[in-house]
This record gives structure tokens, sequence and C-alpha cells, in this order.
């Protein structure tokens, strides 16, 4: 390695990582929780983290055993050498990249943006726990990936008094607290690529921002064809598999922390760590954990497979109990899911044609089923089929996405978008693993004719499924070009200070301001109403005052 590289081991890598996707528990226990949870959540926190490396020296304490390396994950050692210019100019992308999402607030954001928006504001500005006065509620959502980067603001707050200097300084903390959780995604992802060359690099990052299913495509052949000002192309099919740019610009709260757990899994072989990693994932996206819970399942059961077949079934046992594990399924997982399940629209509406859903469909319904899947995942997925026939996660990743449409919950079919978003995010990656590993080839000279005619038909078929793909990827970056010209109209026309977004302003207000939802409020799906008879409002919360 010469000095104008930088090299990073997957262990450290994923210290690093397991830190990140820590912090907004960090910063929720403490801000949140009586005095005595804070004390037993963060040393919890602390063995989760501590504990990850098979030969940490929290794991040689506890066990009494020295350094290993035959016990270590065998990818513990495995290293990304990439140039520092290189590195460097993933990060302006990256930069560049989320502002144009509206990240920071310095350019357009989507309209979920208007309780987003207020929802920061609160976290920002309100004592911690949040209450509300106007009517007898708490804060109660997944609120983590805010906390992190309003800390600073608080300071701000507390120093100024100013509200808007408080927000200012928020959203531009969330914006490099975001852009940090993106380059260790890229990271992970050009790690488990083997992707270091420029053009490897560059591509992998590109190929993430323009991603997505070729919504395009089913406007055009359903004729679904919507008013220019909305631009939305994913309602086609009137539900929807989002890409990964319509995730960071609408649902970004959801998103990132999800796609870290889910790259990660990428790496771990061993068990240890998926409790504690599922914990930051429930936090910050239960439908998003949904999907990362299938990942676990089937990996779970696929290791004990190998372990039983190898006759070392008792390491199963010590991989499921690791202390990790037991730290964050028994302190971290209830103080979590007690306070996610707080949540008035969670507690006490039932989802709404929840399973066997397929059960009410017509003739017409099974063809755009047909459609959707056919458009969204399946042909990306028969392209890179050949590559990816000893690849588990492969066929768990196209089984979760022929499932979810069949499964309506939530208010617009969340369970579908939002548990689509770990297995879309994999998607994108087999299909990079594709690209960054194959490439258009000439016929090359062999030995024999026979030989020759073999290879040919090889180069002939992996450059045919190449350049399918690579016209399937640019039909599918329609989608992701429709929402930055989105952002850029609505800049035009409202300015990047846009009132639309963020009128609400607090949740705590006497009534809805939104036009035509004005009944609806108390806004149920963002609070606690009645928290005082909430297990974690009872047990756990500070109390209000």
């Amino acid at each position: 390695m010469n000095k104008g590289e930088v090299s990073i081991s997957y262990s450290r890598l994923r210290l690093i990582s397991l830190i990140y996707i820590a912090l907004p528990l960090f910063c929720f226990f403490i801000g949140w929780l009586k005095w005595y949870w804070i004390i037993l959540s963060c040393i919890a926190l602390f063995v989760c983290i501590g504990s990850a490396d098979d030969n940490s020296r929290l794991n040689r304490l506890i066990f009494r055993k020295k350094a290993n390396k035959t016990d270590a994950d065998p990818l513990s050692d495995k290293k990304l050498v990439i140039s520092k210019k290189l590195l460097i100019t993933v990060i302006v992308i990256t930069l560049v990249y989320l502002i144009f999402c509206g990240i920071g607030r310095l350019w357009a954001q989507s309209s979920d943006n208007l309780w987003r928006n207020a929802i920061f504001r609160d976290v920002i500005v309100r004592d911690w726990p949040i209450y509300y006065d106007k009517y007898d509620g708490a804060l109660c959502y997944y609120i983590g990936m805010w906390l992190p980067a309003a800390i600073p603001a608080k300071l701000v707050y507390l120093i100024s008094g100013s509200t808007e200097a408080a927000f200012f300084t928020g959203n531009i903390c969330f914006l490099i607290y975001f852009g940090i959780g993106m380059c260790i995604l890229f990271l992970l992802v050009l790690m488990h690529l083997d992707a270091t060359k420029p053009k490897q690099v560059l591509m992998t990052v590109i190929g993430f921002i323009f991603f997505s299913g070729m919504d395009v495509l089913g406007v055009l052949v359903l004729e679904t064809y919507q008013d220019f000002a909305d631009m939305h192309l994913e309602w086609w099919a009137g539900f929807q598999y989002s890409s990964l740019t319509t995730c960071v610009g609408w649902v970004f709260n959801q998103a990132l922390i999800p796609w870290i757990c889910t790259a990660l899994l990428l790496h771990e072989k061993k068990l240890s760590n998926y409790v504690f990693i599922g914990m930051a994932c429930l936090f910050c996206g239960p439908f998003p954990f949904i999907g990362y819970l299938v990942y676990c399942i089937a990996l779970g059961i696929k290791r004990l497979v190998e372990l039983i077949k190898a006759k070392e079934g008792l390491k199963f046992a010590g991989e499921v109990f690791s202390p990790s594990n037991i730290c964050a399924a028994l302190i971290v997982f209830p103080l979590i899911g007690t306070y996610l399940t707080s949540n008035t629209f969670m507690s006490n509406k039932t989802p709404r044609k929840a399973f066997a859903y397929f059960l009410t469909w017509d003739s017409s319904f099974y063809i755009l089923y047909v459609i959707f899947i056919l458009f969204e995942f399946a042909i990306f997925a028969m392209l890179i089929a050949k590559d990816n026939k000893k690849n588990f996660l492969y066929y768990i990743t196209v089984l979760q996405l022929l499932i979810y449409p069949f499964v309506d919950v939530g208010v617009h079919s969340d369970l579908r978008m939002r548990a689509s978003i770990p297995p879309i995010f994999l998607l994108y990656v087999f299909c990079y693993k594709f690209l960054t590993s194959n490439s258009l080839m000439s016929p090359k000279m062999a030995e024999t004719k026979k030989k020759r005619k073999k290879s040919d038909e090889f180069i002939e078929r992996t450059n045919l499924l190449y350049a399918g793909l690579i016209f399937c990827l640019i039909i599918g970056a329609v989608t992701p070009v429709f929402e930055f010209v989105r952002g850029a109209v609505q800049v035009y026309n409202n300015g990047i200070n846009d009132y639309t977004t963020d009128y609400i302003v607090t949740l705590n207000r006497d009534n809805n301001p939104v036009p035509d939802e004005e009944e609806y409020w108390p806004p149920e799906n963002f609070v606690a109403l009645k928290y005082e008879d909430a297990v974690f409002f009872k047990h756990f919360a500070r109390k209000k005052g």
C-alpha cells in the first residue's frame, strides 16, 4: 500500500458501523429513560459493541481465553484498499447527492417532510422525553436517525434561544451524520464487491443513486400518466417498491440504518451480532426490520444445517447465545419494543387486509402482479441468475419480493413499500456484483476449435446478459431522474425554504393545519395517546416535567 491509499479492515469497518448504528440508541436511552435504566442499557450497548469481534478484549475477558485466529470470523481480516483521491470523490458525490435529495434542507424536500420537519424541530427544541400538553400525548415514532444531529442543535438553542438557528444547525448536522452513514454503507458494499478500481467504485456509487425498478415501463404499459408537476412514477401499479433514491428523499429516517444493517449481513458469517444489529434496524425502521428479520432467520437456519453437517452443533448455540445477542435480546429489545408499540396507531388499529390479500384479487389484479414483479425486479433477477446460482441471499431476496405485493398493512401499503427496503438494496448489490465481476468481452483464440466454440458461446452469453442488465438499469434510472427533476421544479416554483414542506412546525398544537385532513388530530401515527397506560412510559421513561 502506498501513501496515496487508505486501507481498512472489515473488523475496523464493522466496529465503525456498529458504533454508528448504536448512536441513535445511545441518544434515546440517555434522553428518554430513568437513570437506572440508562446505566443498564448503556452497559448493554457497550457489551454489544465490545464483544462483536470474537477476539475482542471484552470477549477474552468474559470467556478468559486467549486470542485465537482460528475462532475468529474469517472475514475479520479482509481489507479494502482504496486511493485517497477516490475516497474523497466518493465523499463529495455522496454529499452532493444527499443535498439534492433534500437532506439538510438545502434543496427541495418531498411532501413527506411536512411531518418529518415538525418531528425534527420538536426533537431539537423540546425537552426529552417529548410530551405534548395540547393533548394527552407523547412523541412515539422511529426517531432514531434525528437524535445524534439534534444534540448540537439543542446546544445552539440553549445558547441563542433561536428556534430558526437551532433548526438550521440541526439540519446541517443531520446532513453530516447522514453523509457519514452513506460513506460507511458504500465502504461495506465496495468491500463485499471487492471493488477498488476507480471504474468499479464510481460505477457502484453512481449505480446506487440511479438504481430503480423500471417504473416508466409500467406507466407506459398501463397508461397511468400523471400530472407532470407530481412526477412520482412509482405509484403506477397502485403500490410500489421504492427506488433507493426515493427512500433517501421520502423516508430517509427508516432507510439508511436498515441498509447498513443489511450490508453487515453480507459480511457476518456468524450469528453472534444479529440481534444487536437487528435492534438498531428496528428502532429506525420497524417495517424494514421485517425484511432484515427474514434474512436473519434464513441465514440462521442455513448456519445451523452447515454446523450440524460439520458435527459442530454446539457452535450454533454459542453463536446464538453470544454476549451481544443476550444483551440485545434481554435489555435493548424490551426498551425499544415497548416504546414503538406505545404508538397509538400501532397499538389500536387492526391491519387492514393484512395477509392472504391475494384471495380478494380477480384475474386483472394477477395480471397487474405479473407486470409489477417483472418491471420492478424479476427481469433484473433473471439477468443475474447465472452468477447467483449458489448465492443463498439471492433466493431469499427474490422470494421476499415475490411475496410482499400480497401483503397490505399500513395506511398506504407501508409494509410492501418498506419491508422491501432491505431486499431491493441487496438486489442492487447483486446487480453491481455482476457488473463489477464481468465486462463486455471480445472473442479469444482457443487452442482447439471445440474450446474456441465454447469460449465464444460463453462470451456471447455473458455479453448479452451484461448489455441487457445495463439497458434495464438505464430504463430504471428514469425514476430517480424524475425525483431530481421534481426537486428542481419545486425550487423553481417555491424556492429552497419551501413553506409547503414545513408549515406544521410542531406536533404540539390544537389542530391539523393540513388541508382536507383537519379531522385527523391528534396525529396517531406519531404519538402515544394516554401514554401513562403504556408499559414504556409507565416503567422505563422519565416522567413529564
